[in-house]
């Protein structure tokens, strides 16, 4: 099912997440399990800036960077799901599947 965003909640979206990641670089200053949520989410921050429509391939990047984080130990507290809320409805809004 796709989402109906407008182009400023879509730039909301993407400027939220990018302060999600400026928030788990931070953290991880002090608390090491927050470097590869700080690395995970640019890595698909720099996905979603580079392809205004996203593609499949972009996609399945996406899923990659979220498979490989989850076989490290990492904080994944209440940022990281919010971080996921937000990537999720961004992903349903260009008509692909949420993501766990």
């Amino acid at each position: 099912m796709q989402i109906s965003m407008t182009e400023e909640q879509l730039k909301l979206q993407i400027k939220r997440m990018e302060m999600m990641c400026k928030s788990f670089q931070s953290n991880s200053e002090k608390y090491p399990e927050f470097l590869p949520e700080f690395e995970a989410s640019k890595s698909i921050n720099n996905i979603l800036k580079q392809s205004i429509n996203l593609t499949g391939e972009n996609y399945n990047d996406i899923l990659k960077v979220l498979k490989n984080l989850d076989l490290i130990k990492h904080y994944e507290g209440s940022g990281w799901y919010d971080y996921k809320l937000h990537l999720n409805s961004l992903l349903k809004h260009k008509g692909f599947n949420g993501v766990n």
